[in-house]
């Protein structure tokens, strides 16, 4: 287990060191069971602690029926049922080159900016400003890489290692995945094509990642926004890194995959495949 020794900050969000093993964002759990949407971003929600409140169910006063203003937020930005984060890929593909798996991150954003999409759907659904995560440039977070890069890190203790008894393939919006086994410690292999740029990393995600890497990833702006195929690629290595090392729980893997549209549905769904096959394996 890596955790960061003090809390730091990057843009939307703050993060927090975590006595045991997993990630949680605005308290709800960065795992494969608590994404409730995955297509053109990535968004975690926990159900079993959402109240009644509509997002119209207000009074004349901005007054819910449970009590609540329409501007009660708690210090994580969220409503009463606190249980929302919009757009995480862009915190877990930082932590996940990192190689952190500890951490509690904290959504921080007061205003909404509803040229966004996220915020505009967020505010429809009752949550605060701040439970949307993702950068406003469509980045992986670069403020959080750097912030990232200047922290300590503390070692817990050691997890096993996960990985795939036998491959795994997987379409899904014109786009095609394959997730094999890899050696125990080899990390993850992501060899990725889109469009007319491809790119192949090898990264390990329970150590940090090459500095370069980093870098030019943390640069590289969403596949919607990006000025060439190129960058669009480079920035898919965070949106991989988030999805499959991190919500899915990988480690060592050889990934194959060909993006195209809206990918998270891909990614995701490769993830979710391998475990709903029964094929995921543990190795110390």
């Amino acid at each position: 287990m890596r955790t960061i020794a003090n809390p730091i900050e990057g843009s939307e969000v703050r993060v927090e060191p975590k006595q045991s093993p997993g990630i949680n964002i605005n308290g709800v759990a960065a795992d494969l069971e608590h994404v409730s949407k995955a297509d053109v971003r990535v968004d975690l929600l926990d159900d079993t602690r959402a109240n009644d409140t509509r997002p119209d169910d207000t009074g004349a006063d901005d007054t819910r029926s449970d009590g609540t203003r329409a501007d009660d937020t708690g210090a994580d930005g969220t409503r009463s049922d606190g249980t929302r984060a919009f757009v995480v890929e862009h915190v877990l593909g930082p932590l996940g080159l990192y190689g952190i798996t500890a951490a509690e991150v904290v959504g921080i954003r007061e205003e909404w900016d509803f040229a966004r999409p996220e915020h505009r759907f967020a505010y429809a659904t009752d949550a605060g400003p701040a439970s949307v995560v993702g950068h406003p440039a469509g980045l992986p977070n670069p403020e959080l890489a750097e912030a990232l890069g200047r922290a300590s890190v503390v070692r817990g203790e050691s997890e096993p290692r996960q990985t795939v008894s036998q491959p795994v393939s997987f379409e899904a919006g014109g786009g095609e995945i394959q997730l094999r086994p890899a050696a125990c410690g080899d990390g993850i292999e992501f060899d990725v094509q889109y469009e007319d740029a491809s790119i192949s990393v090898q990264v390990d995600p329970r150590e940090t990642a090459d500095d370069s890497l980093i870098d030019s990833v943390a640069q590289s702006t969403t596949p919607y926004l990006s000025p060439t195929d190129e960058e669009a690629v480079t920035h898919s290595v965070a949106d991989l890194v988030s999805d499959i090392a991190v919500l899915g729980g990988f480690d060592d893997l050889v990934v194959d995959v060909t993006l195209a549209g809206a990918y998270h549905a891909l990614t995701v769904g490769a993830a979710r495949r391998a475990h709903e096959d029964g094929v995921v394996t543990f190795r110390e």
